[in-house]
C-alpha cells in the first residue's frame, strides 16, 4: 500500500465535482490505457470505463472483461471515492481518494493498493517511490481540475 497527500486552496466539493465528472477522467487518473467509453451511471458503484480500441463490439462480444480499465467500488460525496483499477503498467489495484476540508482548502489523499500479484511487484523494492508518485500525481491533478473548476464559475 501506497499513499500520498497533497493540500490545495480549493473546496472538498470542487475536487469531488471534478472526480464525478466522467469526462474529466481521463485528465486525472494516471497509468491507465486510452479511455474509451464510461459508463453513463458513472460515479455510483458498479459504473465501468472501458479501454478504447479500434473495434466495433459486436454481439456477444460486446462484452470483454479485457477491456475493462476502472469499476466504481464506493462512493460517498464529500469525502471518498474507490476505484478497481487495471493499471497501464500491469494488474489490478484499488485506488481510494479521500477528501477532508480543511482551513484554506482541502487535504485530497490518494491512497493505492496492489490486488493481484503483478500489481504487487509494481510495489516492491525500487518500484515502491515511483507507485508513490503516481498516487501524488493523481492528488495534484485533482486540484489542478478543481482549481480550474472554481477558476471558470467563479
Amino acid at each position: 500500500m501506497v499513499m500520498a497527500w497533497r493540500f490545495g486552496a480549493v473546496g472538498a466539493e470542487s475536487v469531488m465535482a471534478v472526480v464525478s465528472d466522467a469526462s474529466r477522467f481521463g485528465a486525472w487518473i494516471v497509468a491507465v490505457p486510452p479511455v474509451g467509453h464510461i459508463d453513463p451511471k458513472w460515479p455510483y458503484v458498479g459504473a465501468v470505463v472501458r479501454k478504447a480500441t479500434d473495434r466495433e463490439p459486436h454481439g456477444r462480444h460486446s462484452y470483454d472483461r479485457h477491456l475493462t480499465i476502472a469499476v466504481v467500488e464506493a462512493w460517498d460525496p464529500p469525502h471518498e471515492f474507490v476505484l478497481r483499477l487495471r493499471s497501464g503498467l500491469g494488474g489490478w489495484i484499488r485506488l481510494s481518494v479521500r477528501v477532508q476540508p480543511r482551513p484554506g482548502g482541502c487535504l485530497v489523499e490518494v491512497r493505492s493498493d496492489p490486488l493481484t500479484v503483478s500489481a504487487r511487484l509494481r510495489y516492491a523494492g525500487s518500484a515502491r517511490s515511483h507507485a508513490e508518485e503516481r498516487c501524488a500525481a493523481v492528488a495534484e491533478n485533482l486540484l489542478r481540475l478543481a482549481t480550474d473548476l472554481e477558476a471558470d464559475s467563479g
